[in-house]
């Protein structure tokens, strides 16, 4: 008796087991998805992979030079200078471009490159070691052809670096527009990385079309942002923008508190920008 007992008690405890494991696979939080970029479907069709020396390709940049009213509206420490015919603050050299801030004793110093061609619609991308350093405020981004009525134009930060207000090793993106700016953008991405982006390379992109735009950093989805079609105070998206490449340096992102910590020079390295459609 004592036998068939434990024998019973053995089935019971097993068929218990095996219910609690059934309920237990039912009740699993799913996995999560993560969506992987593919440009199975995308052509290459502009590109900037800097394999050359000297001034970048004038056939593709063009510069705003100077300081801008008001350090370009966020009190900005640098003078952007012209590098069209010599290299200064933007080189092309060991297959990268650098964009090299420095103080020359009278004053900050740095490059904003602008492309000359624009596009509608895309994936748009570029391989990055990015400056990470608090004082100094990269960026990668877009704005539209022939337009100067900020914000209602629209702006898309592809990506912003700004450690003195971010955080270290942290990477933002973003969309302005008449229905979201300034301090109250909207947010298509953000992470903080476990190591310096200035020791690394990233590849940071949007993909963009006429109903949703996506930041993808390292090939990996983070954020987008849909078209509500509520038109252009929410989506001015629907026109030309052309790409910028800057680093600035203090100001609101920036922060002035840290410029001294920079020792009067920062850089900000780009492998390659490419445009697909």
């Amino acid at each position: 008796m004592k036998k068939q007992l434990s024998f019973s008690l053995r089935l019971l405890l097993l068929s218990g087991v095996a219910a609690i494991m059934s309920v237990s696979c039912i009740f699993l939080p799913p996995k999560e998805t993560v969506e992987k970029l593919t440009k199975d479907d995308l052509t290459c069709v502009w590109q900037d992979e800097f394999e050359y020396e000297g001034v970048p390709d004038t056939s593709k940049w063009k510069y705003q030079t100077g300081k801008g009213n008001n350090g370009w509206g966020n009190n900005e420490l640098q003078y952007y200078t012209d590098n069209t015919t010599s290299p200064d603050t933007a080189i092309v050299e060991d297959g990268h471009l650098k964009i090299k801030a420095y103080n020359n004793g009278s004053g900050w110093k740095s490059a904003r490159l602008n492309s000359k061609q624009s596009w509608k619609y895309g994936y748009i991308e570029a391989r990055m070691k990015i400056t990470d350093r608090p004082g100094a405020w990269p960026a990668f981004w877009m704005m539209p052809q022939g337009r100067a009525d900020w914000p209602a134009c629209g702006e898309i930060d592809i990506m912003e670096n700004a450690p003195a207000t971010a955080g270290n090793h942290t990477i933002f993106s973003s969309l302005h527009a008449d229905g979201h700016n300034s301090a109250t953008p909207a947010s298509i991405g953000r992470k903080k990385f476990d190591a310096n982006l200035s020791s690394e390379w990233h590849t940071v992109g949007v993909l963009w079309n006429g109903q949703r735009i996506t930041a993808y950093y390292d090939d990996v989805a983070v954020g987008s942002y849909d078209n509500d079609g509520s038109g252009v105070v929410n989506w001015p998206y629907d026109q030309n923008f052309y790409i910028i490449l800057n680093l600035a340096i203090g100001g609101k992102l920036g922060g002035d508190a840290y410029v001294g910590d920079l020792n009067g020079q920062a850089e900000f390295l780009v492998d390659y920008v490419r445009v697909y459609q």
